[in-house]
């Protein structure tokens, strides 16, 4: 695909940068990189001078488009087709038509009863162009007008930040890109907060900011924004969601919660993910604070896209007058996991590649089988396949599918180190990153779920993990050893804890990891240490003086008092090791005596004789 870069000089719009190129309009057949956010796309095909469909992500950007445009027929759940075709037949040279992708099917049916060409009538421009990609795993019907906009004669994405696009009719139509190339600075400051003691790490920021006038904080969980609201004490919110979400929350008796963008904003105000991007949010007379969160404890969904999402967030506030700064600051609070698996782009693409020929084997079997019965139990395998998911509703690989699984495992990689989270906001281009790692040792979200794990298994293996992360500090010389004892002391006050750390500080990690953390396995290793340690301590120079103090050599000694003396060493030396009466021939010649009274041993010579005492 060409690419081709336009000059954006500060305080232009998107207009002024395509005019350099020649362009008076958004070409078709493109893929508009804007690079920055709020250059005016769709305030432009709104007011371009031939009849525009525009598909917007989602409701609240529709009704925010609504508020400042007379000309404007909106289309989502609640359109209906009478008012639709009402507008189609009416006497307006530009019709422009706004809607979410769910609903275009209703534009194309209205279109077809009233025999309206919109191939060839309309300008079809979509809107934030990745959340095709981004969206999809959880709203299959978002692509469903693909196959619509490739028919147009007329067409482009745009973006601010568009991904890579897989789909064979870009390269079949000779699409083009238009990169949006701004020639002033432009990066925007961002603190990065890496933590894994999420809730007081959170608390200290918005401690931080009891000034500000309104703090925005995205997050995409409902439950977690609740938990967050309860868990800190927060009354002054207002929280913006679904529908659904929003009947859910006022169940719970938070009544602050809307569907769409409701003024004045609060002091606290919390974003789902459907106000991520495209849509304006207002500034008053104070700038916000915005806060962007991901809590991987609470859902991996979380997740912040440096490349995509964090430059959307950060951008859904307009400008008043010639002011260019939207914001007093801008802050991603985050939890990591090493552990989180990431599939290579090799291994995607060969599970991919196996499902597609599986699927198109038993697609043709489907398709070729006479007997309905037969028919029927194909189409029943094709279903339970796994990654059915990537087919549409034509019953073809949507590429858009195959592509939100690369874009996931892309994102799923950041989220694994500090440093890796950080690396991806520097490779954006878009922030000038601070990162404030502040990972404890063994942090309060650590804590929180090795108690919430109710799973023996499960629970040793996140024991071990803090056990061994504790000692790896603690060499590392980031704790000393007064905190490293510190900390080990949390796992002394569970016996199951204690069980684990006691068998880490005989037997290691890996003997534990080997025994599968199966208690009976752990113990037999346990037994075998103790065993073989009680044989390397009772031979220690410690051991064998005490012994040699202990007995006078040359005269008989009863052997039951032998053996309850050396049992009496040994406890005192830490060697557990069965005493029996025969013991002290390990350290004596001796001469034995089985008188039925008193049965005894007469200790002749030490056999360690280069024993210093």
């Amino acid at each position: 695909m060409r690419i081709i870069e336009a000059i954006l000089k500060k305080g232009e719009w998107l207009l002024d940068a395509l005019k350099r190129i020649g362009q008076s309009m958004i070409p078709s057949n493109t893929i508009l990189n804007k690079t920055l956010t709020g250059l005016g796309a769709t305030h432009s095909e709104i007011h371009s001078k031939r009849s525009s469909i525009i598909i917007e992500p989602n409701v609240p950007v529709i009704l925010g488009k609504l508020n400042e445009n007379e000309n404007l027929e909106a289309v989502y759940a609640k359109c209906t087709p009478h008012n639709l075709k009402n507008y189609l037949q009416m006497d307006i040279e530009y019709k422009k038509i706004i809607t979410t992708p769910e609903s275009f099917h209703k534009i194309r049916k209205a279109a077809g009863e009233l025999n309206i060409n919109i191939y060839s009538s309309f300008f079809c421009l979509f809107d934030e162009c990745e959340k095709i990609t981004q969206d999809i795993d959880y709203r299959r019907k978002i692509s469903q007008p693909i196959y619509d906009f490739f028919k147009f004669e007329q067409k482009a994405f745009v973006s601010a930040t568009p991904l890579a696009m897989s789909h064979p009719e870009f390269d079949n139509q000779d699409f083009q890109m238009i990169k949006i190339k701004p020639d002033f600075e432009y990066k925007k400051d961002l603190t990065l907060i890496v933590t894994n003691s999420y809730y007081k790490r959170l608390g200290l920021v918005l401690d931080s900011l009891r000034d500000s006038k309104h703090i925005c904080i995205f997050f995409n969980v409902t439950d977690g924004i609740s938990a967050l609201i309860d868990n800190l004490g927060i009354r002054d919110y207002k929280v913006f969601c679904s529908e659904e979400s929003v009947k859910k929350l006022r169940e719970r008796g938070m009544s602050e919660a809307y569907s769409q963008i409701h003024y004045p904003l609060a002091k606290y105000n919390f974003f789902t993910c459907r106000f991520y991007s495209a849509l304006d949010i207002r500034i008053g007379r104070y700038k916000p604070d915005i806060i962007m969160l991901t809590d991987l404890r609470t859902a991996n969904w979380t997740m912040i896209d440096p490349f995509t999402e964090a430059i959307q967030i950060q951008g859904r506030f307009r400008k008043r007058a010639n002011d260019d700064i939207t914001y007093n600051s801008l802050t991603h609070i985050s939890t990591i996991n090493p552990d989180i698996k990431v599939l290579s782009n090799e291994e995607i693409r060969n599970r991919v590649d196996r499902f597609i020929e599986n699927y198109n084997l038993l697609k043709d079997a489907h398709d070729e089988e006479l007997n309905e019965f037969k028919k029927q139990a194909i189409l029943e395998d094709m279903k339970n396949l796994k990654y059915q998911e990537l087919i549409d509703e034509r019953g073809d690989i949507n590429p858009f599918s195959v592509d939100n699984l690369f874009n996931e495992q892309r994102v799923r990689g950041y989220y694994k180190s500090a440093k890796t989270l950080y690396q991806a906001y520097v490779n954006t281009g878009f922030f000038n990153v601070t990162l404030l790692d502040v990972t404890e040792c063994v942090g309060d979200d650590d804590l929180e779920r090795l108690n919430n794990t109710k799973h023996q298994i499960e629970r040793r293996k996140q024991i071990l993990q803090l056990i061994v992360n504790i000692e790896k500090w603690f060499n590392d010389g980031r704790i000393t050893h007064e905190e490293k004892e510190q900390y080990l002391n949390i796992f002394k006050q569970h016996a199951e804890d204690f069980y684990i750390l006691s068998a880490y500080e005989k037997i290691g990690k890996d003997a534990i990891i080997t025994a599968e953390y199966k208690k009976s396995l752990i113990d037999r290793k346990v037994r075998e240490y103790d065993k073989a340690q009680a044989r390397i301590l009772r031979f220690s120079e410690n051991v064998l003086n005490d012994i040699l103090q202990e007995f006078q050599t040359g005269v008989y000694l009863p052997k039951k008092e032998i053996q309850q003396r050396l049992r009496l060493i040994f406890q005192e030396n830490g060697v557990q090791y069965k005493v029996t009466q025969d013991t002290v021939r390990d350290y004596y010649d001796v001469t034995e005596c089985n008188s039925m009274e008193v049965p005894s041993y007469r200790l002749n010579v030490f056999k360690f004789p280069m024993v210093d005492f």
